[in-house]
């Protein structure tokens, strides 16, 4: 079974989602968070899921941090194949959906219905085989989405439908109280052992790799393998925390391929939706080409999606990798070429956020598209992206009219939001006052442990 060897020591995890779809197939429902910190196992369990679930229908999204100013942007991706089967819903709940996925002509998506929606067009996703939806690094999904499938999870009963996310210990707000959690914490000495006995190491270091890695599953598989590339063993890194170590580790991996192939997946990680025909034409325009993606493939950096003309990365330290160990120039060459891909009139929203990206200094062009973004948000009942898109226009306006303006907005936002500190720092603001613009950053987003932190991923 594909993903058997990063399972190694994970029997209770194994078994309790053995039982939950199990429980699936005489069509009860259940709904389990999986928490722990990065490269714990949580991607491996989901894996190990969708292998089991067998011909279980199943929906799959992912939590990206630089996406949250998009409301339901998370909540599209996930019931992409699901949305097929709208028409069976009642038709309140239908158009609420569709409003919130941008299908429909609606204004706003009231939050209840929306929620009402998802559990309705999940029950009848799942049928008499019953249905497996997969959210990793929950975390980071945009609130609107969040709260709809929080909503729709509290209210599972015997639909044969199970929800599995997985959390990132420490990262992010994912309120789930009321729901059943499993912490995953580092293997035990013998697993750990036995995970490790796959590499080939010197005794020295194989002791010092169980000592650093504390248990941790991805350390043990992806450590040894940089070290081996690297072929100096004295050269690995002592006083860096773990996460900074694996995405080391990746940062060798992903400099040995093709220079075409790097500049695919750097596209891909600026990409949040993941799809193949926006990235290959973003790719395209600088220089690469679907044949580029073969080496990333082969070296299993990306997983081909089953139907839907998708790919990911095989874990999210990955995209965050690739994203980082780029130079700040090829970061907004990347960002331009994605926003003139999207030139669709429903991309709107991602192609202002992609320009705002690549922006260096003001532009109010850019800054007003951001503002119709926002407007667009708030209509949609996101009111924390509509702040954060109303407080990137701010920091992008040439002039101080303009400027003030969206701050007012950007605090008015944050309020309808509950934001109160945020509301509180931009109704502060001066009208004359400038807040520093750097390249290739976005305003607002929460992307790792600063406000500035760029479009791209952070682990």
């Amino acid at each position: 079974m594909a993903g058997a060897v990063e399972l190694c020591g994970r029997d209770s995890e194994v078994a309790a989602i053995a039982g939950l779809l199990a429980g699936a197939r005489r069509g009860e429902s259940a709904v389990l968070v999986l928490r722990g910190e990065p490269g714990i196992g949580k991607t491996a369990l989901l894996e190990h899921a969708a292998v089991a679930a067998g011909d279980m229908r199943t929906l799959r999204g992912t939590g990206v941090e630089f996406e949250a100013e998009l409301p339901y942007s998370g909540l599209q991706l996930l019931l992409r194949p699901a949305l097929g089967r709208l028409s069976a819903l009642p038709a309140p709940q239908r158009e609420a959906l569709e409003a919130a996925c941008g299908l429909g002509e609606g204004g706003g998506a009231d939050p209840m219905l929306v929620g009402l929606a998802v559990l309705s067009l999940l029950t009848d996703h799942a049928g008499a085989d019953g249905a497996l939806c997969l959210i990793d690094d929950a975390q980071w999904l945009d609130r609107a989405s969040l709260d709809a499938l929080l909503f729709a999870a509290r209210r599972l009963r015997a639909e044969g439908v199970v929800m599995l996310f997985a959390v990132r210990e420490g990262e992010g707000a994912f309120p789930a109280a009321g729901l059943p959690e499993v912490r995953l914490a580092g293997l035990s000495p013998e697993a750990a052992a036995a995970l490790l006995d796959r590499s080939p190491l010197a005794p020295v270091l194989r002791y010092r790799l169980l000592a650093e890695a504390g248990g941790n599953p991805l350390a043990l598989l992806e450590l040894p393998v940089a070290l081996a590339a690297e072929g100096d063993a004295a050269s690995a890194p002592r006083a860096l925390p773990l996460t900074d170590r694996l995405r080391l580790a990746f940062h060798g991996q992903v400099s040995r391929l093709p220079e075409a192939c790097q500049s695919v997946l750097l596209t891909a990680a600026a990409e949040e939706s993941g799809e193949v025909a926006v990235i290959l034409r973003a790719a395209a325009a600088l220089g690469a080409t679907v044949e580029d993606l073969a080496p990333a493939e082969r070296a299993g950096l990306l997983l081909r999606g089953d139907a839907d003309g998708t790919i990911r990365f095989r874990h999210p330290l990955v995209r965050a990798a690739v994203y980082q160990r780029a130079p700040l120039g090829q970061r907004l060459a990347v960002h331009r070429a994605l926003a003139a891909a999207l030139d669709a009139p429903e991309h709107a929203d991602r192609r202002a956020w992609h320009l705002a990206a690549a922006a260096t200094g003001p532009d109010d062009e850019v800054a007003a598209a951001l503002e119709r973004t926002a407007v667009r948000a708030r209509e949609r009942s996101g009111h924390k992206a509509a702040a954060a898109a109303y407080e990137q226009a701010a920091r992008l306006s040439a002039g101080p009219a303009d400027r003030a303006r969206r701050e007012a907005l950007a605090a008015e936002a944050a309020l309808e939001a509950g934001d109160l500190e945020r509301a509180r720092a931009w109704g502060r603001a001066r009208p004359g006052g400038r807040r520093a613009i750097r390249p290739g950053t976005r305003g607002s987003p929460r992307c790792g442990r600063t406000r500035t932190s760029g479009r791209g991923p952070t682990p």
